[in-house]
């Protein structure tokens, strides 16, 4: 046996040890006998009634939970679950138009649990450090402090030399192809009942539907493979369709962004080619709504973009001309000033 042959078997160990662990891991959590049984069942069903217990869905719901979650694990460990019908509306976010597809509470309460005990512990092993969407102890504010940290790691050891890549996704839940979604559910997922259970509420249109908690999962693990890609050469962040990869030369970025649009095709993901971009470390860029900029002293300063200023004050203003209640201003102000404190916003947080 050669030298080349030794890699080869060598790869094929390591090839066979990764499909033992997550064939080992998918036996695990997709036991739909633990997964849906009764008392996860109603820890789930309360968290469903949070927020909104003023409903009449919701009202009803809690008169029959006990029969309504006893019915549904029977249906889902028999195969014989039905997916209800959702509720369409469309609401206008940060100025742009979206369709929401709302699913009835019984149907938010299997997607808690596919959620939380199947997808999520499946899923968060393969998934890279710095990807702050959607995870249990990470979330937002995780992504913004994690890239005011790359920055400063960056200056210390490469001062204000670099740029950074900027890369955005046209459109993502609604291109979300599902051929790519099969495909990883039939890499990881190794049980077809429960790859049939979550495409019935998952594949409802084109893409994936937004408000369906199952789809949020779905879509931090899409661009994953462009994900380890990047890692493995260069320092990356992600929040679902925002990433931001720090290099040390123009012409590795441009690379980098080519080498990206091409996998990221093979993936049916779209590069927004107006907010896909190379710029300079130490010029403000966008990350999340929010902009950053990297001082020569290595200082890093993060406010939020003036759009979103603009909007919360135009907000209030209409609050006030209505003449709500001091309470429901305090409390819109109150979580605007939460928001604020994320970023060097004290002047910000002083004019309101």
């Amino acid at each position: 046996m050669n030298s080349l042959e030794r890699k080869i078997a060598r790869y094929e160990r390591r090839k066979c040890k990764r499909l033992d662990k997550i064939k080992a891991k998918s036996d695990i959590y997709t036991d739909l006998d633990t997964a849906f049984c009764f008392h996860k069942a109603m820890y789930y069903g309360d968290k469903c009634c949070n927020g909104v217990g003023y409903k009449k869905s919701t009202q009803s719901f809690k008169l029959h939970e006990f029969t309504i979650i006893a019915n549904v694990c029977r249906d889902i460990k028999t195969n014989t679950y039905k997916v209800g019908e959702t509720y369409n509306f469309i609401i206008n976010e940060r100025g742009k138009t979206r369709n929401i597809e709302a699913p009835h509470i019984k149907d938010r309460l299997v997607h808690k649990i596919l959620s939380n005990e199947i997808l999520e512990p499946i899923y968060s092993h393969h998934l890279i450090y710095d990807n702050g969407a959607s995870m249990k102890g990470k979330g937002f504010r995780f992504s913004i402090n994690r890239l005011k940290s790359m920055l400063y790691s960056w200056y210390l050891k490469n001062g204000t030399r670099g740029y950074a890549v900027l890369i955005d996704f046209s459109k993502f839940f609604e291109n979300c192809s599902h051929e790519v979604i099969h495909d990883i559910h039939k890499k990881y997922i190794m049980n077809d009942n429960v790859i049939k259970i979550i495409e019935d509420y998952l594949f409802i249109s084109k893409g994936i539907a937004l408000g369906i908690e199952i789809a949020q999962k779905e879509a931090i693990m899409i661009p994953n493979i462009l994900d380890h890609f990047v890692q493995n050469k260069m320092r990356l962040i992600r929040y679902m369709d925002d990433t931001v990869i720090l290099v040390k030369d123009y012409a590795i970025g441009k690379k980098i962004l080519d080498e990206y649009k091409i996998i990221a095709d093979s993936l049916d993901i779209k590069i927004n080619t107006k907010k896909s971009y190379i710029t300079r470390i130490n010029k403000p860029f966008k990350y999340c709504k929010w902009r950053y900029k990297l001082l020569d002293s290595g200082k890093v300063i993060c406010i939020p973009c003036i759009d979103t200023i603009r909007r919360q004050r135009v907000k209030l203003t209409k609050m006030r001309r209505h003449k709500l209640s001091k309470k429901e201003v305090e409390v819109t102000k109150n979580a605007y000033k939460a928001y604020l404190s994320l970023g060097n916003t004290f002047r910000y947080i002083k004019r309101l």
